[in-house]
């Protein structure tokens, strides 16, 4: 087994993740653009020393502001960072949306191994959706979920979103996994370039695995804390590859008529009694299901913003 280049959060390499190049040309173009508005304004007031000195300083800022996004701008072009040949990176809290968001782009297959799927059906499913009908490509879709018929996973799901100060209401797993199957029905039956497989599993994990030809990323419970990425070609995206596909062969498959989902789409009149008991998972109190249900499917709320 060859010995993976691992690259962890440093000082040059933090300057080129997506979130500081955001941060840093944001906050010196806001900084310019105030004070040239400050320089402007007071030279149309009678002259004086006061208002020479805070035109001179403005004008020193602006100076100094423009000459340091300019160097990072060289920075950026021409040297840029080294973390693209590591085979396991670390990923900032600020950075993790975008790069999932980069695993479904230009892909032919996608895994997911997570608890609730909400930052799957706000984002990814509706990026593959669109890739696969744009490029007429086939794209295979394999989601494996906790089972929500199984108590001690609902109560140790409870007690998770409890320890991340996350509300939830009733049975929240349950509410989740049908909002994901629901989705996937909707789009595999109406994208015939879409093959979606969903599993439920007898283990609730404490991380979310996403997986494509675009490499992996490990993501913990709390958003607040670093992901790690691995890299296409490398030993550990095939182990986490392998593990996934080896729970799936030993956890319950969904099955569904997709003839039942033809011309749905995300909306609210979409989860009705019938979709919702399409998947064989059984539940009680239907009126409070279908309102959580419908929030989840329609407005799609997630954590990573």
């Amino acid at each position: 087994m060859k010995a993976s280049r691992i690259s962890t959060i440093n000082f040059f390499e933090d300057l080129t993740s997506p979130y500081a190049k955001r941060r840093f040309f944001w906050g010196f173009a806001i900084l310019i653009f105030v004070f040239l508005l400050i320089f402007f304004s007071v030279n149309g007031f009678a002259i004086s020393s006061v208002i020479n000195a805070i035109s001179s300083l403005a004008i020193e800022i602006v100076a100094g502001a423009s000459i340091i996004l300019f160097f990072y701008s060289l920075y950026i072009f021409l040297i840029g960072s080294n973390i693209k040949d590591a085979d396991i990176r670390v990923l900032r809290p600020q950075d993790i949306n975008e790069e999932v968001k980069s695993l479904s782009s230009d892909t032919s297959t996608y895994l997911l191994w997570t608890r609730s799927g909400s930052f799957f059906r706000a984002y990814t499913l509706p990026t593959l959706d669109e890739l696969a009908r744009d490029k007429k490509r086939n794209i295979r879709i394999q989601l494996l979920l906790p089972n929500p018929e199984e108590e001690r996973l609902v109560s140790s799901y409870s007690g998770i979103l409890q320890s991340l100060g996350e509300n939830q209401e009733g049975n929240s797993l349950l509410s989740h996994v049908i909002a994901t199957c629901l989705s996937c029905a909707i789009a595999s039956a109406n994208n015939r370039y879409l093959d979606v497989q969903i599993h439920l599993s007898h283990f609730l994990p404490s991380f979310r695995l996403d997986l494509s030809d675009n490499g992996v990323i490990l993501t913990h419970d709390d958003k607040a804390k670093s992901a790690l990425y691995f890299k296409q070609g490398s030993e550990f995206f095939e182990m986490f590859r392998s593990t996934m596909l080896n729970e799936c062969n030993i956890s319950r498959k969904v099955q569904w008529s997709e003839g039942m989902f033809h011309g749905l789409d995300f909306t609210k009149e979409s989860c009705n009694l019938d979709t919702m008991n399409a998947f064989g998972i059984a539940f009680s109190d239907f009126a409070t299901i279908q309102s959580t249900v419908e929030t989840l499917v329609t407005e799609k709320p997630h954590r990573y913003k």
